[in-house]
């Protein structure tokens, strides 16, 4: 369907870390538009492969055996997207023997622009795995001081936990990595086995001292770590994701308080609008209570060859 001379595979992906980033920084606009949390979000067994396009615009992708994997739209303009993705799909079911692809995440509008272009190709899109929902917090609306009705609940909560606790904020290279990585197996047994992609993604960070984060904040109660917040800048913007929210659920309400120190240093860092990253819709109730300004989905789905 297309020609795919213009597109570059990259499987040594931190040998080329530097002209993957450069497009990261030219074409990146999504939260998943992040090298770090590319490198860590590959599962077992999984390898990474970037390919790219006229060297500027490229796609993260992983592969496993005969399934491939795609994490979120390609990093390209607009018009770009599609034409990228017809020729990962061309590329791919052409030259290997794939089971299927998945495609993780994709924004609504890119979703809906490849099932209807798929209708007249030579493959075929199956319905949603699962939709996700990401909340937007506008940091206009944000006040350290949680003043008025609207913000009574969480005000509650914040000064009964300090009135509670012993509560200090310190960098991650002040908590040593074993402590770190004992929060993460204790959040992981009260979260349940669901969570064991995020764990090991959020391990990978905690060994790579939390590399590519341009914040992070870690919470102790009685000096032991008790939360871990950290997320980075979306590209090409003034908004920022954040992408590990892991807590010790011992603590009443040690998601909200720490999600409330987070807030508050991004709006002292001129943050614009706070991605709270996606949650089914069963699971939104907690971030509902920092009062998003927006939602936004993203679809999960795999296509085959007909």
């Amino acid at each position: 369907m297309y020609a795919y001379k213009s597109m570059k595979i990259i499987k040594d992906i931190q040998s080329n870390a530097q002209q993957i980033q450069k497009t990261i920084s030219k074409y990146g606009h999504l939260a998943q538009h992040h090298f770090h949390f590319y490198l860590n979000y590959s599962r077992k067994n999984e390898k990474n492969v970037f390919f790219e396009w006229d060297g500027n615009q490229g796609l993260f992708a992983y592969q496993r055996d005969n399934i491939w994997r795609v994490l979120t739209d390609p990093i390209a303009l607009q018009r770009s997207k599609k034409k990228i993705i017809f020729e990962f799909f061309d590329w791919t079911f052409t030259h290997r023997n794939i089971k299927k692809i998945i495609l993780e995440d994709m924004t609504e509008d890119f979703w809906k622009e490849i099932v209807e272009a798929v209708k007249s190709s030579k493959f075929r899109a199956a319905k949603p795995s699962y939709v996700l929902l990401w909340p937007l917090i506008d940091l206009e609306d944000w006040s350290e001081k949680l003043e008025g009705k609207k913000w009574k609940r969480l005000r509650n909560m914040r000064n009964k936990f300090f009135k509670e606790n012993q509560v200090q904020i310190k960098e991650s290279y002040q908590i040593k990595k074993e402590d770190l990585t004992q929060l993460v197996f204790k959040w992981e047994k009260q979260r349940g086995s669901t969570d064991k992609v995020h764990s090991l993604q959020y391990l990978r960070f905690i060994n790579n001292d939390f590399q590519g984060c341009d914040l992070v904040r870690i919470m102790l109660v009685n000096n032991r770590p008790v939360s871990i917040n950290a997320g980075w800048n979306i590209p090409n913007s003034r908004d920022y994701y954040s992408c590990i929210g892991l807590y010790d659920y011992s603590y009443r309400n040690i998601g909200e308080v720490s999600y409330l120190d987070e807030l508050t240093e991004l709006k002292r860092r001129n943050y614009q609008l706070v991605d709270f990253g996606g949650s089914e819709e069963k699971l939104l109730a907690f971030k509902m209570k920092f009062h998003p300004a927006a939602i936004y989905k993203t679809y999960t789905f795999s296509v085959f060859r007909k």
